[in-house]
């Protein structure tokens, strides 16, 4: 390399080792000072994108948290108002036992049927003023409800269940007596489910699901020969109360159903006990009424103690995902500290090197003189 007083080749080598290490000194207080491992997409894309990812279902999981700890309110509300009618049934019965005795006569009857009656509206009146965020809870408006169901089979029995937010309408499920069920709404068959069976088997127990209609029909003992299978059921009610509890929406979400408990639906809005004979048809009446706030209420729990899990579940899921996350995305403040304190060592002896390189020009002047 010719000695030259133009061109200081040491002094441009000096320069750019000290432009190098000034970068990566800017780089590290950058990472330190955010916390974070990738400031730009370049320091690692890979990681960048996989961690965005995972903040976003993070993001996601604490909203589905609250949804879950909102949806267990939903549900004590609901129960609050249950348990008032179930005491309210209660009383009823004891009323309707009372009026059922000889030891009173009709004129004590009617004063039993005046707090009867009152009781009776004050039902409605719960039923109706049971709201959660202004959503009415328990007059049938919180969640389609499967009425009027009809089974025909040659053995065994059949439940309907609601799966999703099937439309309010009539339904008609029949079984060609090989493998195909299918779903009728009346008019037309909307939807065909095919089963397989074991080689040799002569009974199904289990659940056959029409997912597109939000249909689920539990089966015990049906018999595979058997080719009468008939069901009848309407499904009525509000829009159903679904809870996203996760982070895919076709799949991640509970729905809650909350049952119709005005007199009308418990089948006492009739009732009285302003004599012997009503009085003994209200007291029957009034065990069923009981057994389906009993029924309603167990489900409502169920749901509760369900969210309650999720919740668990969705804790458990942020914090092993935010851990993912962090390795992927948080600076190691120690290395990150280790590689900054080494570059400022490097940029000051650079500093020096520079200065000594842009001598070297002066020493070859002395030449000329």
């Amino acid at each position: 390399m010719p000695n030259s007083i133009v061109t200081n080749t040491a002094a441009n080598t000096a320069l750019r080792y000290l432009q190098l290490n000034s970068s990566a000194a800017s780089s590290s207080v950058a990472k330190l000072s955010s916390g974070s491992r990738i400031v730009k997409a370049s320091d690692d894309a890979a990681s960048l994108a996989v961690g965005t990812k995972l903040k976003a279902d993070v993001a996601a999981l604490k909203q589905a948290q609250v949804n879950a700890s909102q949806a267990t309110s939903l549900l004590q509300v609901a129960d609050g108002g249950m348990a008032r009618i179930a005491d309210i049934l209660q009383r009823m019965k004891a009323l309707a036992v009372q009026a059922s005795s000889g030891s009173v006569t009709d004129t004590e009857r009617a004063y039993l049927n005046e707090e009867f009656t009152q009781l009776r509206t004050q039902i409605d009146d719960i039923a109706e003023q049971t709201r959660f965020n202004g959503q009415a809870l328990l007059d049938g408006s919180a969640g389609k409800q499967v009425l009027n169901v009809s089974v025909t089979m040659a053995s065994g029995n059949a439940a309907v269940s609601l799966v999703g937010n099937a439309t309010n309408g009539s339904y008609k499920v029949t079984y060609d007596g090989t493998d195909t069920f299918t779903l009728n709404d009346g008019t037309n068959d909307i939807e065909t489910f095919k089963a397989t069976w074991a080689a040799g088997q002569v009974v199904f127990d289990g659940s056959v699901t029409f997912k597109n209609s939000g249909i689920s029909i539990a089966f015990q003992n049906l018999d595979l020969a058997d080719g009468t299978v008939s069901i009848t059921f309407d499904v009525a009610g509000g829009p159903s109360l679904d809870f996203m509890v996760g982070t895919d929406a076709s799949t991640d979400s509970i729905t809650v159903t909350l049952s119709d408990l005005r007199t009308t639906a418990l089948g006492i809005s009739g009732s009285t006990v302003d004599n012997q004979a009503n009085a003994i048809a209200a007291s029957n009446a009034l065990d069923s009424a009981i057994t389906l706030v009993n029924a309603a209420r167990a489900s409502a729990g169920a749901l509760i103690s369900r969210f309650d899990v999720v919740a668990s579940n969705l804790a458990t899921g942020i914090e092993n995902i935010e851990a993912a996350r962090s390795v992927l995305m948080d600076v190691d403040v120690a290395a990150e500290m280790a590689r900054f304190t080494s570059a400022q060592v490097l940029m000051q002896a650079n500093v020096a090197m520079l200065a000594q390189a842009n001598q070297l020009p002066q020493n070859l002047l002395r030449l000329l003189q």
